[in-house]
């Protein structure tokens, strides 16, 4: 991904991020037709039915000198902040094809940390603030495994669920695991919400990973803007796994933003007596797949990441070429050694047809077998 635009360029993306009354939906109509260069998209912008007066107005200041524009040391504080080290504003262009397919992706996220997570692979992992002990136990253990499978975990960085989700996979990459986890904010980059997470944030950008918001600088954070955060967080998700939520919880809302993207929906099911399971047990009610163990959420999303991996083999054409029919076991091997009979019942192959696909894997140097089991090539 494209990661440093010319100064003129960032600063029209900005204008269009910051405009009142121009809204992702409303751009949204614009860009089929006209693409995601910012000037062209103002220009059309202005001729846009039911746009209000006022933004019309600025966006004619905004066309001849955005300097001149009320939000102009807005404009200003922004760029200052991209100044500093691994600070990033990212135009819808250049971010994910997976946020791109969304009905109404942000034009722009501000990024700190290494924005090359947000390609993924990634998973969302959602769930209550106030959590069971076996709740707390299992978000933080099946994110550390998943983040040793090469997974890029995605979540809020509330208390709770989000916060254990960090934690797990924060344990892994510091252990060696390829996994980072991401966290999507809901409110501006100049502040941190919950304050007694500072740290964690903290961890997250030193072992590798990103915090992400759409939100300008100085935005509070509103309660709002939550539920709406939620669609970045499981828009960069091949799929998003429930593991505690009540009748209420927002967790519900991440859940049916996913089933709209058409992406992958998990629950884990608890007691019938505990609050925190209802909300997943009304998932599964609905078609949400029900999971009782990290290797059925990666089988879950077997398809999809296959997928995703095969259209980053074609779009470069230097990284390693798998062959198709190897494609279904190599993207089960992760760096720590699995043994033959938890690939094959993840591949839901055969014994004779797993092992020869392993050896072919072998033999063009992407696996090899250690102690323990298969592992990706070092």
């Amino acid at each position: 991904m494209p990661l440093h635009n010319s100064l003129t360029t960032t600063l029209q993306d900005l204008v269009i991020w910051l405009l009142p009354g121009l809204t992702d939906r409303k751009l949204q109509k614009l860009i089929p037709e006209l693409g995601y260069e910012p000037r062209p998209l103002l220009e059309a912008a202005y001729r846009l039915p039911g746009l209000p007066a006022k933004t019309r107005d600025l966006i004619q200041i905004a066309l001849h000198d955005p300097w001149q524009l009320p939000f102009a040391k807005q404009l200003e504080a922004h760029l200052c902040w991209a100044e500093a080290e691994n600070h990033w504003l990212l135009p819808l262009r250049e971010l994910p094809e997976l946020l791109q397919q969304l009905p109404d992706p942000p034009y722009l996220l501000s990024v700190q940390g290494r924005p090359e997570v947000l390609q993924g692979p990634s998973l969302a992992v959602v769930g209550s603030r106030r959590l069971s002990p076996e709740g707390r136990s299992l978000a933080y253990h099946w994110s550390h495994w998943l983040a040793w499978q090469g997974l890029n975990l995605v979540s809020g960085l509330a208390r709770g669920v989000d916060g254990q989700a960090h934690q797990g996979a924060l344990k892994a990459r510091e252990e060696g695991a390829t996994g980072c986890t991401l966290a999507v904010l809901a409110h501006g980059m100049d502040s941190l919400y919950p304050p007694e997470h500072q740290n964690l944030a903290a961890r997250l950008l030193d072992q590798g990973g990103a915090l992400v918001s759409e939100y300008s600088l100085g935005n509070r954070p509103l309660a709002r803007q939550f539920p709406k955060r939620n669609r970045i967080i499981t828009g960069l998700s091949l799929g998003t796994l429930v593991v505690e939520a009540t009748l209420r919880s927002g967790s519900l809302v991440s859940a049916r933003l996913a089933m709209e993207q058409g992406r992958e929906v998990m629950a884990v099911p608890g007691s019938v007596r505990r609050e925190q399971s209802q909300g997943c047990h009304q998932l599964i009610r609905q078609g949400a797949a029900l999971v009782t163990c990290p290797e059925e959420v990666l089988q879950e999303i077997q398809q999809p990441l296959q997928f995703q991996l095969e259209k980053e083999s074609q779009a470069n054409p230097q990284s390693v070429q798998i062959p198709e029919k190897l494609q279904s076991i190599y993207c089960l091997l992760t760096d720590v050694p699995q043994s033959m009979d938890e690939l094959l019942l993840q591949a839901q192959l055969d014994a004779a047809t797993g092992m020869l696909l392993l050896q072919e894997l072998e033999l063009e140097g992407l696996a090899e077998q250690q102690p323990g089991g298969w592992c990706l090539s070092t």
